[in-house]
């Protein structure tokens, strides 16, 4: 039997790597592991989130990055922090705090190159 994958990183193609490691360690609250010519990482436990430069052959500096993260948290009340924590660091929302159709408490915000965060709470 072909052992489970499991996921160990989530790697962001981006622009401008510098603007984006300042806008994940302030999401973060956390510095990189690691930081190096185009590339940084962020350990979230189980997880590493990946910023790399774009130009070479996996990811060319054309196109949009196009990805979505998922971050849980323990409340409605937390998500409502977050929203006006987001907001006075001028981070843009994308949709409010509110209920969605799947019955979680949820939000949007865009990273400075277009990324998505749903920020949810179990409803």
């Amino acid at each position: 039997m072909t052992p489970a994958l499991t996921l160990a990183e989530v790697v962001i193609p981006c622009r401008d790597v510098t603007r984006q490691r300042g806008f994940y360690e302030r999401i973060l609250e956390r510095s990189p592991a690691e930081a190096g010519a185009g590339s940084v990482r962020f350990d979230l436990g189980a997880l590493a989130l990946v910023l790399r430069a774009r130009g070479d052959a996996l990811f060319p500096r054309e196109g949009t990055p196009g990805v979505m993260l998922r971050f849980h948290l323990a409340s409605r009340d937390e998500v409502e922090r977050w929203h006006r924590r987001l907001l006075m660091s001028h981070v843009a929302v994308l949709d409010a705090p509110g209920l969605r159709p799947c019955g979680d408490f949820e939000m949007h915000v865009a990273d400075p190159e277009g990324n998505v965060l749903a920020l949810a709470a179990a409803g």
